[in-house]
């Protein structure tokens, strides 16, 4: 049952994710193989660059000004905004999809009429949210290296790994939350909420919040800010701040478990 449940719901989603992974392996490609001639006319940009106000720089493109640098130029357009999005919005529907989905469809309550308990059943159907991002920011990591080689980018391979793992947790950390919610209220519009909520406030906090100097502690509370804001790939995997993310992975998904355990399953 283990193996049944678990492969069932990746074999749900096998479309899904084919098109998602398809999808942004060509958009990852095609930042990479524009670099060579962003770096040509980086030039031209860096007066606008250098003239932006500092906090919303910041927000997309960190520390650094040069987007002539490999490093940076990824940060901006792939790290600091389209990269996050893509696997968030991934990741909150796999969660919709597994407690909630099954329970609107009417096929969790068969799922439990077998020989299995409620804390077995919710542990295959977060593996398979796992197993999903993980899958999806894999075949991120794996059009970065194809084309770090094709375009010559010069990327280091421990901060190019770290950037994936923290992407992975990033994900995660908010696909959790939502799946909290799936389990808690069988409710799949309710959950994609719920991920979508998390997912945009973390964002604004710590665009917005380092723009208003009185705010700008409010930045610590966003799950960007640990994931490495518009800098994972310059910063690479910092251990505390992955624990962080890690710390809400495990407690939303105990809240899930506790609420699953507790609550009357529709029929």
């Amino acid at each position: 049952m283990l193996r049944d449940a678990f492969f069932k719901g990746l074999r749900d989603q096998r479309r899904s994710l084919l098109i998602w992974v398809v999808s942004l392996t060509a958009y990852v490609l095609m930042m990479c193989f524009v670099f060579p001639s962003v770096r040509e006319s980086a030039a031209g940009m860096q007066d606008y660059i250098e003239n932006m106000p500092e906090a919303f720089r910041r927000a997309f493109m960190g520390e650094s000004t040069d987007f002539g640098s490999a490093v940076t130029y990824l940060n901006s357009e792939l790290f600091a905004f389209m990269s996050p999005l893509f696997v968030m919005i991934f990741a909150i529907g796999l969660a919709a999809a597994q407690i909630a989905g099954e329970e609107e469809n009417g096929t969790l309550s068969l799922l439990l009429a077998h020989p299995v308990s409620r804390t077995r059943l919710l542990l295959q159907k977060f593996a398979v949210l796992v197993a999903g991002t993980v899958a999806l920011c894999g075949a991120h990591l794996a059009a970065m290296a194809v084309g770090d080689v094709a375009v010559g980018l010069d990327l280091s391979a421990t901060s190019l790994l770290g950037a994936h793992v923290s992407l992975v947790l990033l994900g995660l950390s908010v696909a959790t939350v939502a799946f909290a919610a799936g389990a808690a209220t069988g409710r799949r519009g309710l959950t994609i909420a719920v991920g979508a909520a998390v997912g945009a406030v973390a964002y604004l906090l710590h665009v917005v919040a380092p723009m208003v100097e009185s705010l700008a502690w409010l930045r610590k509370l966003s799950l960007f800010y640990y994931y490495g804001g518009a800098e994972p790939l310059r910063l690479g995997l910092r251990p505390a701040y992955a624990g962080v993310l890690l710390a809400v992975i495990v407690v939303a998904a105990l809240v899930a478990w506790v609420s699953f355990e507790r609550r009357d399953v529709h029929v």
